[in-house]
């Protein structure tokens, strides 16, 4: 297909709530040798400097063929504008915005929308946004109408030096439809989902298509998601973008054109949402409104996760929940991976297997006496050695490709060099089949599933329901998870948890994800905090990673005690990878610091669900980059080593693999900050230096904070005993005021604070009583206890 490029205005019809606006698109062509398109339209009309002596001879003119496209205009809310380009037969015209699955509620908040014309552009307006469409040229700009602020622009006064443009507002070639968006001079781009490189993504180029990474550095990602802020080191100025498709997206963030943001979406057609607002927090609350948002988990999901890949048997699955007993480590839940299955090399089939752990209600009944929960570990892939393969394939529940063959799994690698056929969530027989088969395993008290994988459909495949192939390979992740998040919450009447690898955008709506299989080396836990925060601005809700890492060279003591730090305050807690990660496993010292730390997490629990139903509730993520807090602090966006866990602790990860203390240099947000651990006392923005032992991270509370805690005694064994625990609210500074607190019962308790008293209204036994910290009177301490 030869290349296209929108360049004029024809009509504009006013459809109910949308516009819908005719462009001729005419062909182009890319100078041969150096930068720049060309039209066949006359070169002043283009802008071209024909005076230039270096002007390149005989350009080839490609005819000037007109071909209709469409641009359509519609309010997805107050501050969102939804804008799709295609030519008029793109399916993605006549669709609902839900008929991919990633938007939910296409209209979340009700807005009034007015369409003013004149001769020179077409401007659609909303209570908060403002999109202008200029005639001829066509080009393409968002601004905010409280300010006339342009906060999107397309990029067609970029150009070369004989003024060809080198990227025109929408080009459409072999590779699908790009959007060239300008860069302004202190424009920040974050997020496109978890990515384990920097978090100002300026400079990068990023493939968004879900893969089997093979682990954070090799430039892969799970969960990719095309949605991005823009922000202003100014501040005060800011867009999210998201783009409604499961095809692949290249975001181009001023690599190939250190000016340019481009977007090439490899589809007929791009749909796209803009959301208006300087603070990113606001944004994000309206684009979960449109993806959904994750429920609050049950309280056993915050406590501390156990696994490794693998126990072999029962015997050794309890031995380890007996050590977490005996060692006087909390813990809540034990994962088992494969091992439990028959067939168990990149299968799933629920055939249960009885030789290596007996009765599965047994063991479930063994563990809970020893106050643990069963975790097991499921992907979406059939092995044909297994005895269920061939009713699948009979009954038509398996992914098939055009000509009808059983499609097979790429990307990874199997084991024994069979082929694994992936099961087809699009066909409501096959997605009930799969959900079914967990049934026996919930009514015996399997607690959770790792819904591991899912990032192998191939590109040519016929899905039951009709789903376009360029759009099935990223929505089948999101399918995945979605069907056994589903069954859970329809079996057990509570809350759904799964513990997911692959996503895509929506995928916040089914917690948790965790980061894959980091390396256990002091680079592969820096990924994972970067990619642990780029996720959190482009899918927020409840994310983890794999403490320890998940391979690679042998695990220091040192660097397991950091990472497990780490692990502490991140949203979710579990230590997992091929070899032991049980904290006996790394000596005494380690084991030592380990529990300490597992127990302060237990004594924060209570702010923590503080955190996490405020994640529900207003679709923000648990782990924040400061960028999300702090919009207007031009440091910000810099900070990939650091982050905070809701609006009010600052955690700050030591990246260090050794036992000795280490210089630890962070930054310091606005305001007074004072560390938990040490009592000092900091003021920011500023940045700081601290020596850490190996027994300490810096964890920074905000002047002004209420932490509800509560009192970690050695016969705490996991969350179940904390149910009806008192709590201590500690106050930061000093704070007086009232303060709402959701309590584990899942009451509201309202506390007014006098001094050193509260007064509390509510069910739950919160702020008994009240602990004041000044900024520099906390003790100090060897350890986080």
């Amino acid at each position: 297909m030869s290349a296209r490029i929108l360049r004029h205005v024809t009509d504009v019809r006013e459809r109910g709530e949308e516009v819908r606006i005719g462009v001729t698109a005419l062909p182009a062509v890319q100078l041969p040798g150096t930068p720049g398109w060309l039209t066949g339209e006359p070169a002043r009309h283009q802008g071209i400097e024909v005076t230039m002596p270096n002007l390149p001879p005989d350009l080839a003119l490609p005819p000037v063929e007109d071909e209709p496209f469409e641009v359509s205009v519609a309010l997805a809310g107050p501050r969102t504008a939804r804008i799709v380009v295609g030519r008029p037969d793109a399916q993605v015209h006549g669709e609902d915005p839900t008929w991919l699955g990633i938007v939910t509620d296409p209209h979340p908040e009700p807005a009034a929308l007015h369409v003013a014309q004149d001769e020179e552009a077409v401007t659609v307006c909303g209570p908060g946004i403002r999109v202008r469409i200029t005639r001829s040229p066509f080009t393409l700009q968002v601004q905010d109408p409280a300010t006339g602020r342009t906060v999107l622009r397309t990029a067609e006064r970029l150009r070369q030096v004989a003024g060809f443009p080198m990227a025109p507002p929408v080009l459409v070639d072999d590779r699908g439809t790009t959007l060239h968006l300008e860069l302004s001079t202190d424009e920040d781009v974050l997020g496109f989902g978890e990515q384990f490189g920097r978090l100002v993504k300026n400079g990068q180029r990023l493939r968004l298509r879900v893969e089997d990474a093979l682990g954070t550095g090799t430039g892969m990602a799970y969960k990719p998601v095309p949605v991005w802020h823009s922000g202003s080191r100014a501040g005060g100025l800011g867009y999210t973008g998201f783009l409604n498709t499961g095809a692949t997206v290249t975001a181009d963030v001023g690599h190939t054109r250190p000016s340019v943001l481009g977007l090439t979406v490899a589809d007929e057609a791009l749909d796209l949402y803009v959301t208006v607002a300087p603070d990113p927090k606001v944004r994000l609350a309206d684009h979960t409104a449109l993806t959904g948002r994750a429920p609050l988990p049950p309280l056993w999901a915050f406590g501390y996760w156990m696994g490794r890949c693998r126990y072999h048997s029962r015997e050794e699955l309890e031995g380890v929940a007996r050590g977490m007993r005996e060692h006087g480590v909390p813990c809540d839940v034990l994962h088992l991976d494969p091992d439990w299955l028959v067939v168990d090399r990149l299968n799933t089939d629920f055939v249960w297997n009885t030789d290596r752990f007996g009765d599965r209600r047994e063991l479930v009944a063994a563990l809970g006496d020893l106050g643990c929960r069963l975790s097991v570990w499921e992907l979406p892939y059939l092995d044909p050695a297994s005895p269920r393969y061939a009713e699948a394939e009979e009954a038509g529940y398996l992914v098939r490709r055009p000509d009808g063959a059983t499609a097979h799994v790429r990307g990874t690698p199997t084991p024994d060099g069979r082929h694994r056929a992936l099961v087809d969530f699009s066909n409501p027989r096959a997605r009930d089949w799969w959900q079914r088969m967990h049934e026996p395993f919930l009514d015996d008290g399997v607690a959770v599933f790792k819904t591991d994988f899912g990032e192998g459909l191939p590109d040519d495949v016929a899905l039951a329901d009709g789903t376009p192939a360029a759009h099935a390979h990223n929505l089948y992740p999101l399918r995945y998870n979605g069907a056994v998040s589903e069954v859970i919450g329809a079996r057990t009447g509570r809350a759904p948890l799964v513990w997911g690898r692959s996503g895509w955008a929506g995928s916040q709506r089914y917690p948790g994800q965790w980061g894959g299989d980091a390396e256990s080396t002091v680079a592969g836990m820096q990924a994972t905090v970067r990619g642990g925060l780029s996720y959190a601005m482009s899918a927020p809700g409840f994310w983890s990673h794999d403490i320890g890492g998940f391979f690679g060279p042998e695990l220091t003591p040192g660097l397991y005690v950091r990472w497990t730090q780490l692990g502490a305050l991140s949203p979710l807690m579990r230590a997992h990878g091929l070899r032991p990660r049980e904290p006996w496993a790394f000596g005494e010292r380690a084991l030592g610091i380990a529990r300490e730390w597992v127990r302060l997490r237990y004594s924060l629990l209570p702010h923590l669900w503080q955190v996490a139903a405020e994640s529900a509730h207003h679709g923000r993520p648990v782990l924040r980059p400061l960028a999300l807090e702090y919009p207007d602090d031009p440091v910000a966006p810099g900070l990939d080593d650091q982050f905070l866990l809701g609006s009010d602790l600052l955690v700050v990860p030591v990246f260090d693999d050794g036992l000795a203390p280490v210089e630890r240099r962070f930054f310091v947000p606005d305001g007074r900050w004072t560390d938990l651990l040490t009592g000092e006392s900091f003021t920011g923005p500023a940045f700081a230096e601290v020596e850490v032992p190996l027994e300490r991270m810096p964890l920074l509370a905000r002047t002004g904070a209420m932490l509800p805690r509560v009192t970690v005694g050695q016969h705490i064994r996991n969350t179940d005993d904390l149910r009806d625990a008192a709590w201590t609210l500690h106050v930061v500074g000093d704070t007086d005021g009232t303060r709402s607190l959701l309590g584990f019962d899942g009451t509201t308790t309202h506390v007014a604070l006098r001094g050193a008293t509260a007064d509390s209204v509510g069910t739950q036994a919160v702020a008994e009583r009240v602990v004041r910290h000044g900024l520099s009177d906390l003790p100090e301490r060897t350890g986080p206890a």
